[in-house]
């Protein structure tokens, strides 16, 4: 009987420890205000201006570029302007021997004197009627056939010299005198340098999407992220078949052509039509194994949302469905919510 009144008795000490924690655990509840509800940061669903924004990456080239070479070949006697030097319009760049060619201009020119001499000697007397038509037109053709062969062997002669076309910097491979140079293979190429452009290839899904006129914009690390304007000044109708891409030209424009050079890298970024729409900042976005989701808030709680993104906007994306303008979409504290959870919304 003494054990059972004190086992009662101890059971009535442990209630009493449990009621009055109970008494001060609701105590503090009240004090505290605590609740479930989640407080979320949101953004509201608008319509933006879609500007999609494209990246590729390009290299600088010269808007005026010519191979110069020696038609008929020959052997090198003379270079007067090596890799990288700047040479002026009509400025002697090299030479191969012309020794050949200028005996053959000398023999041609003597021949052309002589038809010419026969030719004012036998006017005179064509016009008295001393010779027949037939023989007048003989000599006429005969003049004429001397010209042609003077013409034809100055130009052999003046093929023998490399002469810049315009003023800029010469780019070659090196050469040497003695150097025994084939008909028509490429001496050395004279760039512009005061008008250059960016080459770069876009994929074939993308070239619709580019026209002349547009405008870009290239970055070049090699000059400390320089950035240049560009305008597209025309692109490629046939696709590299390696690739599926397509070559597009675009103009620096603005004249700051300082300090670029030849081949070197650059990133372009071009802007890829106008139209209206609805973005949110990529930090919404969840990506599930079965698509993308949002939280979005209905009635103080929150909801899961699937939807279809598009292209970037800045800082943000674009929806192409499952939003309309005006939803509140969770853009903090989505980590805590459950479909249905009660929620509070702080910007």
């Amino acid at each position: 009987m003494q054990r059972i009144n004190s086992l009662t008795r101890s059971i009535s000490g442990i209630l009493l420890v449990i009621l009055l924690l109970s008494a001060c655990s609701g105590k503090k509840q009240k004090q505290t205000g605590w609740s479930d509800t989640i407080p979320i940061g949101y953004v509201v669903v608008g319509n933006v201006g879609m500007s999609a924004e494209r990246n590729y990456v390009g290299s600088i080239g010269s808007e005026r570029e010519v191979s110069l070479s020696f038609p008929m070949g020959g052997v090198l006697t003379k270079i007067a302007a090596r890799n990288g030097h700047r040479v002026t319009a009509g400025q002697v760049i090299a030479e191969i021997d012309a020794t050949t060619a200028r005996s053959l201009h000398d023999a041609s020119l003597a021949s052309l004197r002589q038809a010419e001499d026969a030719y004012r000697r036998l006017e005179a007397v064509h016009k008295e009627g001393g010779i027949s038509d037939v023989r007048w037109i003989e000599m006429e053709t005969d003049l004429e056939k001397a010209r042609q062969a003077e013409l034809s062997s100055r130009k052999h002669m003046e093929d023998c010299v490399i002469k810049a076309p315009f003023s800029g910097v010469v780019s070659c491979v090196d050469h040497h005198i003695g150097e025994e140079m084939k008909p028509g293979e490429s001496f050395c190429h004279v760039l512009d340098m005061g008008q250059m452009r960016v080459n770069f290839s876009v994929p074939e899904q993308e070239i619709a999407l580019i026209s002349v006129g547009d405008k870009a914009t290239a970055i070049v690390p090699a000059l400390g992220d320089r950035q240049l304007s560009l305008r597209v000044a025309d692109k490629g109708m046939t696709a590299n078949p390696m690739g599926h891409t397509y070559r597009v030209h675009a103009s620096v424009i603005g004249g700051d052509c300082k300090g670029l050079l030849p081949d070197m890298v650059t990133k372009v970024q071009t802007t890829l039509g106008e139209s209206d729409g609805m973005a949110i900042p990529v930090d919404c976005i969840q990506t599930m194994p079965d698509g993308t989701i949002v939280w979005v808030v209905k009635n103080g709680r929150s909801e899961q949302r699937r939807i279809e993104v598009g292209d970037f906007y800045y800082n943000g994306v674009y929806v192409k469905s499952g939003l309309s303008a005006g939803d509140t979409v969770v853009a903090e504290g989505r980590q805590k919510l459950y479909t249905g959870a009660p929620v509070k919304t702080i910007r």
